[in-house]
This record gives C-alpha cells, sequence and structure tokens, in this order.
C-alpha cells in the first residue's frame, strides 16, 4: 500500500448502505437555507449579499458558487425599501418551465417590506442559458399594514397551480395565488389568506409540501438572529387543503396558536429554525440553520433526514453526520480502530484530509481500490480511487473526480477537485491484514 495513496476533495458522501454523514465545506454563515436539486446537483439558496449560492453533488460537501445578482440588492429594492443592504430569506421552485427564485427585501423589525422574484432557465453556472432574470416586486406591505411581505415560500397544489405563503409576526402568515405564466399574484388571485398565527405574535418562516395526501405547514417559532441566546424552533400542522384550516397533532388550529414542535435547539444548537423541506425521491430532508454554541453563535446549515411516522406527522431525524447516542451536533466520528486493529474490508490505510482550509476528517483507503468514512462501516463499492504514476484519482458515486498527486516521501497529497478547490493530506496510519 506504499504506492497506493489517494485523497478526497471533500467530506465522504452517503455510503450504498444509506449511512448519511456530516456536511462539510461553505457550511458557516448560512442563514435561512432552501434547497433544490437539479441534474446531480443540489443548490442551496440563503440570505446574503446578492444571495448567496452553494452547490454540492450529495447533500454533503457544499461549495460556494456564487451569487444571483452582481449587485448587494437589485436597484428597484433599494428605492422600495431604503436601507434594506442585502436579500433575506430566498426560496426556490420550478414551474412553468423556470426556475423561480423569490426573496424578501425589508430592514429589521419593520413592516415596510417586498417580496421579489428572479428566474432562470437552469442553475448550471457552466450553461449557456444560465442567466438570472429579475421581475421586480411581487408582494408588498407597508407602515399601516398589518402584515410582513417577507420569508417567501412556493407550494404547488394537486393541479400544479402555484400559491406564494409568507409572513413574520404581526398578524403571522399569509397565502396567496400566483399566475402561473407571471409567478405573480393576478387580478383574479383574490385576497391574502391567513394560515397561521400566535398571541405572542412570534411566528414567521412558512414552508408548505403536499406529501401523503395532506399540505404540511412548517413554521418558526420565537425569535431568530440572537446568536447562542436565540429561541427559533421549528413547529407544523397540516390540512387537506392548501388554503387551510392547518391543525397540530392536537387538533388546535395554526391560526389560534397551534403548532406540533419537531426541533427545538439543544446542547449546542441553539435556535433551530427558518427551515426548508426537500422531497429527493424516496427520502425527505430538513434543512435549516441554527445557531453554533461552540462557535461564537455563528449561523450554520444543518441537514436532517425527515421521516413520517404511521398517522403521519413528520420526525426530524438527527443532523447528518452524528454518530449513533451522540446529540452534541458534533458531525465527526467519534471513534476510530486502535492502532494494529484489523478491519472486516481488508488492509489500507487511514488518512487525514483537508478542503479550501477547512477542518481535516479521516478516510479509510483499502487496499482494494474502495473508500470508507470509518472502520465498522462497509465502503461504497461505487466510490473508488486509482493510480497511475504520482497522480491519484477518486470518482465519488455522483460523478465529481478529484486529482492529487504524491509528494515527496509519499505521506502527503496535493490536488484539487474538478471546481479547483484545493486538497491536502497526510498518512496517518496503516490498517494491518
Amino acid at each position: 500500500m506504499k504506492r497506493r495513496l489517494l485523497i478526497i476533495a471533500g467530506a465522504l458522501a452517503a455510503l450504498s448502505s444509506g449511512t448519511a454523514f456530516a456536511q462539510q465545506g461553505a457550511i458557516r454563515h448560512v442563514h435561512d437555507p432552501c434547497v433544490i436539486k437539479e441534474g446531480n446537483v443540489y443548490y442551496m439558496f440563503s440570505t446574503g449579499h446578492g444571495i448567496t449560492i452553494r452547490r454540492s453533488p450529495d447533500m454533503f460537501r457544499w461549495e460556494g458558487a456564487g451569487r444571483v445578482f452582481a449587485e448587494d440588492v437589485p436597484a428597484w429594492s433599494a428605492k422600495e425599501i431604503p436601507g434594506t443592504k442585502f436579500p433575506w430569506a430566498p426560496d426556490i421552485s420550478f414551474f412553468n418551465d423556470r426556475y423561480h427564485l423569490y426573496y424578501s427585501i425589508s430592514t429589521f423589525g419593520k413592516k415596510k417590506s417586498c417580496i421579489g422574484l428572479a428566474t432562470n432557465k437552469t442553475l448550471n453556472p457552466a450553461s449557456p442559458h444560465y442567466r438570472w432574470v429579475d421581475h421586480g416586486k411581487v408582494v408588498e406591505s407597508g407602515a399601516n399594514s398589518n402584515f410582513n411581505a417577507i420569508d417567501p415560500n412556493v407550494v404547488l397544489d394537486e393541479k400544479g397551480r402555484p400559491w406564494l405563503s409568507f409572513g413574520s409576526f404581526w398578524t403571522g402568515l399569509k397565502l396567496v395565488a400566483l399566475d402561473q405564466k407571471t409567478g405573480k399574484p393576478s387580478p383574479q388571485s383574490g385576497n391574502l389568506i391567513s394560515i397561521a398565527a400566535r398571541p405572542s405574535t412570534a411566528i414567521e418562516a412558512p414552508f408548505i409540501v403536499r406529501k401523503n395526501g395532506y399540505y404540511y405547514l412548517f413554521a418558526s417559532f420565537d425569535f431568530c438572529c440572537k446568536g447562542a441566546d436565540s429561541t427559533y424552533n421549528i413547529v407544523v400542522g397540516r390540512s387537506r387543503k392548501v388554503t387551510g384550516p392547518y391543525l397540530d397533532r392536537n387538533g388546535k388550529p395554526m391560526l389560534n396558536g397551534g403548532g406540533t414542535q419537531i426541533l427545538a435547539g439543544y446542547d449546542n444548537v441553539r435556535g433551530p429554525g427558518h427551515n426548508a423541506v426537500l422531497l429527493d425521491g424516496r427520502r425527505d430532508w430538513l434543512v435549516h440553520h441554527f445557531y453554533n454554541a461552540n462557535d461564537e453563535g455563528t449561523p450554520t446549515m444543518q441537514i436532517r433526514p425527515l421521516t413520517w411516522d404511521a398517522d403521519g406527522w413528520p420526525i426530524a431525524g438527527k443532523p447528518l453526520g452524528s454518530p449513533a447516542g451522540n446529540t452534541s451536533g458534533d458531525q465527526r466520528p467519534t471513534q476510530e480502530p486502535s492502532a494494529g486493529k484489523s478491519s472486516p474490508a481488508g488492509p489500507g490505510q487511514v488518512w487525514e484530509w483537508q478542503v479550501s482550509g477547512q477542518e481535516p476528517f479521516k478516510l479509510w483507503i483499502y487496499a482494494n481500490g474502495t473508500i470508507g468514512r470509518a472502520p465498522d462501516q462497509a465502503p461504497d463499492p461505487n466510490f473508488t480511487w486509482a493510480r497511475s504514476g504520482k497522480k491519484i484519482t477518486i470518482r465519488w458515486p455522483q460523478g465529481w473526480i478529484d486529482t492529487m498527486q504524491v509528494q515527496p516521501g509519499g505521506k502527503t497529497l496535493s490536488g484539487q477537485n474538478q471546481h479547483g478547490a484545493e486538497i491536502k493530506a497526510r498518512l496517518i496510519r496503516k490498517i494491518p491484514k
């Protein structure tokens, strides 16, 4: 194995056994995330200057992928809402043969707000059809409104018609029908429909998905944006109709403060909220941010499997990568075999790798050309490596290719992935036969 060396350009993807692992890469300073998949790539949009974009081949290792707008905010919005610095809380959806990105323009604690819309034919920046087109204002609220036009989310009903939910504090969450061609309310859309509210008014960030014959309304209760002191938590209710009424598990209407809690803060995971849900084939995911008490309250992206109980209610799993029994939010493996202990997968080496300055992680590299993340997990037969001279090539199950060079001495590697991210690695120890 001295000549068989390699390193991976990110954190490991979920192995073919279905085990899920931690998110890595560009996951810090993420607020209000939402995710969609195009082809074999996942794209994440979040609050930030020009609307920040990230991408991943596997929901697991993330990298920056630019921004929607070259300017911090579209010119029209700066005039509409003086003092705004960047768009908030984007939402991404696909209908009428285009991706629709709705976003919020506001200032903290004020009701004078707008929701804007930008569209694109593709999310792949390498495509000749990639171009964001801004369509301006969709919904607005003013100082005399009893609602706040921020935190948009689109759901398609059973007939494929788009509906826009939104709202934050005041009289709660609202819903309005959209014209499928324009992506904006039409004269036939009717008045705003109230779908959820609280006596304390501390409710925002609606997200509606259709599943199992119901519409599920997720929302965030209490307070964000206070770092490790944030009290955000995620609740849910459901309805047979997109317009409601939405009831929680106990039958309490969400219009009267109802909501079944599915995730609240614990340990270093403070104020989890402003969630999105991704229905991804046979798997569903809960995407949200939290404030990391171990990192000065930095807003950080987190993804959890979302399962459904026998009565059809969602259950938020542990964050990807949390070892069994570990609910601290630390997504790294807590154990590794002692030196000299053999692996059931056969001989190999343990390597530590680091991508673009991110925190290093360990990989188990086997002589048969496969890769694993831990000694007690079978390596993925579709996750492979090969060597030609001093060149190491790693092929991910999702189609990514990483290229590394063996450095003098044979105990370190360097290279980059296909997107140019720098990778470094070092040999830790051998795995005996």
